[in-house]
């Protein structure tokens, strides 16, 4: 049968086949940041608030800006102490969080989607026009260490602060905090954990691929949990196509998916409809 397959699909496969324990972890680490972000445009009565997107993707240029003034540079893994690194993370992730909740309580939700639209749009453009042809500058805060096979140290730091800020967020939206500060910190923390993960983010489609995902978990998942459940689903789902198709065509995918759960979100609206005439 695999004479019938396209080469590409074929390796793709095969490459699933032989490392999908590292893949799939991968794939979860991918969907927590997901749910982070999906968590931040969640409002009451199952509204998404699509503007957190832009403190997201402001937030990681605020988190980059840091490291570049702590002295990072693109380039190799500088040797820093390793008593330094959290204190490190805890000012690059305070930028971000500062950034993230002024974009939040700066806009009402009636002005989200545009909000979020544009600030994406205009920030694509520009690194367009910084980056031109030359790869994108990476700052690595610090060497990830392999504790298993296919399973690094960043991946666990990502997974352990993304849990705990989950966890964390749900409690306090219980507690009466204002959703502005909720959403603020966790699109702080999503920017600063991708950047951390992805090194080159704050110079890649960070806000449109991230953004995408986080608003189709956003989408389907109608309670937190269910959101944060959609979230690691979609990013599992992702990391399978990339895989199996090739990166080429996550844009078109990424879109399609947001639009069928668009779909899916329209058709339940309109089924309560009309549960509720006939009631």
């Amino acid at each position: 049968m695999n004479h019938l397959m396209p080469a590409g699909l074929v390796r793709g496969a095969d490459l699933l086949v032989d490392q999908w324990p590292a893949m799939a972890f991968e794939g979860v680490v991918q969907g927590f940041v997901y749910a982070l972000l999906a968590l931040a445009c969640t409002r009451a009565a199952g509204r998404v608030d699509v503007g957190q997107v832009a403190g997201f993707s402001l937030g990681v240029f605020a988190a980059y800006a840091v490291f570049w003034l702590l002295g990072f540079r693109p380039g190799p893994t500088p040797d820093v102490a390793a008593a330094l690194v959290p204190v490190h993370l805890g000012v690059a992730l305070a930028a971000a969080v500062v950034v993230a909740t002024a974009v939040s309580a700066a806009v009402g939700f009636r002005w989200s989607a545009p909000l979020g639209v544009g600030v994406v749009a205009v920030v694509q453009l520009g690194l367009w026009l910084l980056r031109g042809p030359t790869a994108e500058p990476q700052i690595r805060v610090f060497r990830p260490r392999e504790l298993l096979p296919g399973v690094d140290s960043v991946q666990v730091t990502v997974v352990v602060l993304a849990a705990a800020a989950i966890a964390g967020s749900i409690a306090a939206t219980r507690r009466g905090v204002p959703p502005v500060v909720v959403s603020g910190v966790l699109s702080g923390l999503a920017a600063l954990l991708y950047l951390v993960k992805v090194p080159g983010a704050a110079w890649y489609l960070t806000g449109i691929s991230v953004g995408l995902y986080a608003v189709t978990a956003a989408l389907l998942g109608r309670t937190p949990r269910g959101v944060v459940v959609a979230a690691i689903l979609l990013g599992l789902l992702e990391l399978l196509f990339e895989t199996v198709v090739g990166p080429r065509w996550w844009l078109p995918f990424a879109a399609f998916l947001l639009v069928a759960a668009l779909g899916f979100r329209l058709l339940l609206a309109r089924r309560r409809r009309r549960r509720a005439v006939a009631d």
